[in-house]
């Protein structure tokens, strides 16, 4: 018998302390809850640690899920702040979480509590799941076969330190993504789960640390102005194409809008600020915080999409991300043809 999920006992005994209110776990990962005259089974999704930015990039999963499943979902967390509440109530996501936070909308009941405080416990996966780590994941998302290499050459290829390599592939073996096997090396346990776990740190906590500058273009010029100049640029070797761009040339499915510039580093003479402001006035582009052309700083040697006839687009892995950040429909689409064509067939080397 599969073991209950501390996290999830901890969130269906706020439920059971409700006035007539009854919450059960399920056989198959489900949550019966009822009242005197009613019951909903509800799907659930534990994910230990949401921010307002997680939150954002939670609701396209729960969304998609309800839509192909025909189920109601139900976030199980840690800890929700006012903020990621307000998110995730505006898209009519429920939830629960440990400090006795819930919002249930169903025929059985309708809850809102919010405003409790945050449990006095430290997130284990939070702790374990650093910028380094990330990296990691992304090099055995990318090239599941690279945990059979050695530690070296799996450093080499994620841009991190030898040092550092071994601890991650135990912190990521504690934390269930990985298993080990008899010869001593992993293997990927649920690729979608590490491939969820890894989008949802691109976005809260490694592309905010890479990202170097954004622009828009100069004078009156409109996105599609600018984004032939782009696609040429991109030619020159200087930059991998990203973001609604990337993901437009890749899938002829979208009208980007925006675009993310993957930068290549140059060398230790030039910093990638002046690699960046060099091209971008090549491209007549001006500096704009709030920009929707935004130059990052690649990671590793891994970020190319490794196949002929792509070669100045971003890995499919980074596009997908990118494309999760955007709260638009066509651009979910387009990340979910993405992922049908070109990140799932990975799965099978894992």
């Amino acid at each position: 018998m599969k073991q209950e999920s501390p996290l999830l006992r901890e969130c269906l005994d706020h439920l059971n302390a409700l006035p007539d209110i009854e919450a059960r776990n399920g056989d198959r990962n489900s949550i019966t809850i009822r009242n005197r005259d009613k019951s909903v089974d509800y799907a659930y999704k534990i994910q230990p640690d949401v921010t307002g930015t997680t939150a954002e990039l939670i609701i396209p999963y729960f969304q998609r899920f309800e839509r192909n499943n025909g189920e109601k979902i139900l976030l199980i967390t840690r800890y929700l702040s006012n903020p990621a509440i307000d998110i995730l109530l505006e898209k009519k996501i429920e939830f629960i979480d440990t400090a006795g936070n819930i919002y249930l909308n169903n025929p059985a009941a309708y809850i809102l509590i919010r405003g409790q405080r945050r449990p006095k416990v430290k997130p284990l996966s939070r702790s374990k799941i650093t910028v380094t780590t990330l990296k990691l994941i992304y090099i055995l998302l990318k090239n599941p076969h690279i945990l059979q290499a050695t530690v070296g050459d799996i450093a080499a290829a994620a841009g991190i330190a030898s040092s550092t390599v071994s601890r991650s592939l135990q912190d990521l073996y504690e934390l269930g993504y990985l298993q080990r096997q008899r010869d001593g090396n992993y293997r990927i346990v649920h690729y979608p789960k590490l491939l969820e776990r890894w989008e949802m740190g691109y976005a809260e906590s490694l592309r905010p640390q890479l990202i170097v500058e954004a622009f828009t273009p100069a004078g009156e010029g409109s996105f599609s102005d600018v984004a032939e100049r782009l696609m040429e640029g991109a030619k020159e070797g200087k930059f991998l194409l990203g973001g609604e761009l990337g993901a437009a040339i890749a899938t002829d499915y979208l009208r980007p809008q925006s675009a993310t510039l993957h930068l290549v580093e140059s060398g230790p003479q030039t910093s990638v600020k002046s690699q960046a402001m060099a091209i971008a006035a090549k491209m007549r582009l001006k500096p704009n915080l709030k920009g929707n052309i935004v130059f990052v700083q690649q990671f590793g040697k891994q970020n190319v999409w490794s196949e002929d006839g792509m070669e100045t687009l971003a890995d499919p892995l980074l596009l997908h991300a990118e494309l999760l950040l955007i709260p638009d429909e066509r651009s979910q689409e387009t990340a979910d043809r993405l992922y049908t064509n070109s990140i799932a067939p990975r799965q099978h080397n894992a």
